[in-house]
């Protein structure tokens, strides 16, 4: 249906300030014109229905989240979540519980996965024993909050056949007892040792899960996503891109998505034409489902995580006691050596596919943009840093230098906040430095790195413009509040840098030509001066439209359309 909503309306065309019009004209999916009331008035026919909006509301682009795991996201949705518990007895007996409520199903056999713990809360380092005393014979898989380390039961080990034989894997370490028994924890490259003895879901519970996903996310205003690839590395697996662009052809993708692959799906990309930024966009469409899909970069990873104490420094970690020695050594761990990084990523590049490499220590970034910086550039899509949250001031230039993106989630600035302080001391002054790397004019898109953490993309714009969470207790002082970001730049990091880090020109804005994905949205928040980040993170859309078609409507909004 064509739509012509008179209001005000951001078109994030411009680059220095929203650039507030008066209305915006919708036709076939895209956005057709754009202007005063009187200027588009003459555009309504008999088929266009007309909103008029009230004072207190806004029209803003689509939020695309640069770094969301789509499918593991949604399949999460119905897993145990462990986030938030505090200390280790409390955990195990909402694991306890979970493991009985199995067994009265009639699952005695089943796998229990979860995630969402995290070393802080349970003050150290538990053990597969520990999950064997609560839930017996059981086979169970969890990881962390970060998603690098999985703790798991005696009876998954035995099943991945894990033993005091089995070495370490490349870029990863069994964490081991006396005389070399492991644990039950694994991390970085090691979690995914039993991810070859857990059953992959069925298509039909993964379509589901994905369709009630996608609706959580139009209700946070989420039109889009970019999938940093799948956390189950399988080269054979249906999920990634492959199911994508297969919902994308048949007019089932709900959302926006591009799809990255991980280093195992390499080969198999390259065989099947794999293009970062092309997809079923480039057959001509005007708009609806067959622009849903694009390709994504080839993911790589230099380090492992904050949460893990595997994020690797340039100097030592502080004085950290709940986490014992940091993984890989007292400086954290690199996974794999530039070298083997740039021979990756050249055999990518070389076939049209742009490079994202996670990377969280100062270290870390480093070593992302040295390998990035020998390596060709993309025509249209950008190579990216995914999370870069410690930057050593020296590499904060090279980010623009080099044309890469820091693709950045600021809602880990809410959670990492006390962790960076007591793990990195000092050097936490150097964590997100986002104004930073505005000034130098690098593109910063936004992510929430769902399931990692809730996918509400306005908690993290909150914590850019204020570098504090509103849930921290009175008196907590903001993180670096020098590196704030006022709120338009924000907005634009979390709708239009997306669509530029992935070359695509129609997309993160509203002017005409562009895909009509747009929110409707309370205006506080939003209006500089004032720079309120408990407003921000506390909007919630009205109404989210994808292609024109509301996929998302509160049941308070109305718009007083006249048909």
């Amino acid at each position: 249906m064509d739509r012509l909503i008179l209001g005000r309306v951001a078109s994030l065309g411009g680059s220095s300030a929203f650039g507030w019009v008066d209305g915006i004209a919708i036709a076939r999916g895209r956005v057709v014109a754009m202007g005063s009331a009187s200027e588009l008035g003459a555009r309504a026919g008999l088929r266009t229905e007309v909103w008029h909006l009230p004072p207190d509301v806004a029209v803003v682009p689509g939020i695309t989240d640069a770094h969301l795991h789509l499918t593991t996201g949604a399949l999460a949705a119905s897993q145990l979540d462990l986030s938030g518990v505090e200390g280790p007895e409390a955990t195990l007996a909402r694991i306890r519980d979970a493991h009985l409520a199995m067994a009265d199903r009639g699952e005695a056999d089943g796998w229990l996965l979860g995630h969402g713990w995290s070393l802080d809360r349970l003050g150290g380092w538990l053990t597969g024993d520990d999950l064997e005393r609560v839930a017996p014979g059981r086979p169970i898989a969890l990881w962390a909050h970060d998603h690098h380390t999985r703790w798991v039961s005696r009876a998954a080990m035995s099943a991945a056949c894990i033993t005091a034989a089995a070495t370490d894997p490349p870029g990863g370490m069994i964490r081991r007892g006396d005389a070399g028994v492991p644990t039950g924890m694994l991390h970085e490259g090691a979690a995914t040792l039993v991810d070859g003895a857990i059953p992959e879901p069925s298509a039909a519970i993964v379509e589901a899960a994905l369709a009630a996903y996608a609706g959580i996310l139009a209700s946070l205003g989420v039109t889009g996503v970019h999938d940093p690839g799948q956390l189950v590395d399988d080269a054979e697996s249906r999920l990634g891109p492959w199911l994508y662009r297969d919902l994308a052809e048949r007019g089932a993708l709900p959302l926006r998505v591009a799809a990255s692959i991980r280093e195992r799906q390499l080969e198999r990309a390259l065989a099947w034409g794999m293009r970062t930024g092309r997809g079923t966009s480039d057959q001509g469409d005007t708009g609806g489902s067959q622009g849903r899909y694009r390709d994504g970069w080839l993911k790589l990873f230099a380090d492992g995580s904050l949460g893990s104490r595997s994020a690797a420094l340039l100097e030592p970690y502080e004085r950290d006691d709940p986490a014992g020695p940091a993984v890989g050594g007292p400086s954290g761990m690199l996974l794999r050596p530039p070298k083997e990084l740039s021979l990756l990523a050249g055999l990518a590049i070389a076939a049209g596919i742009a490079v994202q490499i996670h990377a969280i220590g100062d270290a870390a970034v480093r070593s992302a943009l040295d390998v990035l910086g020998g390596l060709p550039r993309p025509a249209g899509p950008r190579h990216r840093v995914e999370h870069a949250q410690l930057i050593d001031p020296a590499d904060v230039p090279r980010f623009a230098e080099l044309g890469v993106a820091a693709s950045v989630q600021p809602c880990h600035l809410c959670s990492d906040a006390s962790i960076a302080r007591l793990a990195w001391g000092d050097r936490a002054a150097n964590a997100f430095p986002l104004r930073d790397l505005d000034a130098v004019g690098a593109l910063i898109p936004f992510g929430t790195d769902a399931p990692v953490e809730p996918p509400d993309p306005w908690r993290g714009l909150g914590a850019a413009v204020s570098r504090a969470d509103p849930a921290w207790p009175p008196g907590e002082i903001p993180l670096n509040a020098d590196q704030a970001l006022p709120v338009w730049r924000a907005l634009r990091a979390a709708c239009l840098d997306p669509a530029q880090s992935l070359g695509v020109a129609d997309e993160g804005h509203l002017t005409p030509g562009a895909r009509a994905d747009l929110l409707v949205v309370p205006i506080r928040g939003l209006e500089e001066p004032g720079r309120c980040g408990a407003d921000l993170a506390s909007i919630r859309p009205l109404a989210t439209l994808i292609d024109g078609e509301i996929v998302f409507r509160s049941s308070g909004f109305d718009p007083g359309p006249e048909a």
